[in-house]
């Protein structure tokens, strides 16, 4: 099952909503940095242990230049695969 990532900009807030399957995630954050925290939150809550397969992400509206470019390289290095059992 994939998962689908919305990031919006509103004022000063970002939302970022995480959409896998039938469950959906809503986070309100100060910054991009805070993106993995949101990631993680949303894992825990939804028991998911491993990335999988990840869906597109979607910027959606004005979002700044930084923000943005944040946000693609956390989603590009969450794309490795990293095999941690042995």
């Amino acid at each position: 099952m994939s998962m689908k990532i919305i990031v919006s900009q509103q004022g000063k807030k970002i939302l970022v909503e995480f959409r896998r399957g039938k469950a959906v995630d809503k986070y309100r954050i100060d910054k991009a940095d805070d993106f993995l925290v949101a990631i993680d939150r949303f894992f825990r809550k939804r028991k998911i242990r491993t990335m999988g397969q990840m869906g597109p992400i979607r910027l959606i509206g004005p979002i700044g230049v930084l923000t943005e470019r944040i946000i693609r390289a956390i989603m590009l290095g969450l794309r490795f695969d990293f095999d941690n059992e042995q």
